[in-house]
């Protein structure tokens, strides 16, 4: 009789180690499992994303009626100093058929005439350079309000802390792979859109 209750201790002893080691290997397995999915979660759903730049700024309406109109702003400027130029060449030419049939009355008045032509060259010249600082301003006047409006747009867009992070991703930019998943272009430019609207 005490041998069969030592077999029967024994046996619950060993019954309840062998279900104690179930229970905490079926507790490690679940944790691993646990680990596992919330690794899978997070990796699946970091708080980062990208924005494609050239596909943002092509769409981007802001953007495009910025560049339009300093495109229009160009085109005039280099219309009016092309004309100037011809202008300027028609002059030079007339001034050496002149010079070459001796059509001026004097020597003097040669020289009136050539020094005319050359301050106009000069004015032109000047007026050349000008109008390049002009448009070089205006172009820094016009990154500073694309950076400024994509700036307060991005942060606006992000109101939520929807991501700790947002990328910019160009042709040659610094990010060589990034999965369509973190692409958000569409919609920070349906929002900017709207926004500028």
């Amino acid at each position: 009789m005490k041998k069969v209750k030592q077999i029967i201790r024994r046996a619950v002893v060993l019954a309840v180690v062998t279900l104690f080691f179930v229970q905490c290997s079926n507790k490690e397995i679940k944790t691993q499992d646990e680990v596992s999915v919330r690794n899978e979660s997070l990796s699946q759903y970091l708080p980062v994303a990208y924005v494609d730049a050239d596909s943002l700024l092509s769409q981007f309406n802001f953007y495009n009626r910025l560049i339009s109109a300093y495109e229009d702003k160009l085109s005039k400027q280099n219309n009016s100093l092309n004309s100037s130029y011809q202008k300027l060449q028609s002059e030079m030419i007339g001034f050496q058929q002149k010079a070459q049939n001796n059509a001026f009355l004097s020597q003097e008045r040669m020289m009136q005439e050539q020094t005319r032509i050359e301050r106009m060259q000069q004015d032109l010249e000047k007026r050349a350079a000008q109008v390049e600082q002009e448009l070089a301003l205006e172009q820094k006047v016009i990154q500073q309000q694309l950076s400024d409006s994509l700036s307060l747009g991005i942060k606006e867009f992000n109101k939520p802390q929807k991501y700790q992070m947002i990328f910019t991703k160009t042709g040659n930019s610094t990010i060589l792979y990034a999965d369509e998943h973190y692409n958000i272009t569409n919609e920070v430019l349906e929002f900017l859109n709207k926004r500028f609207e």
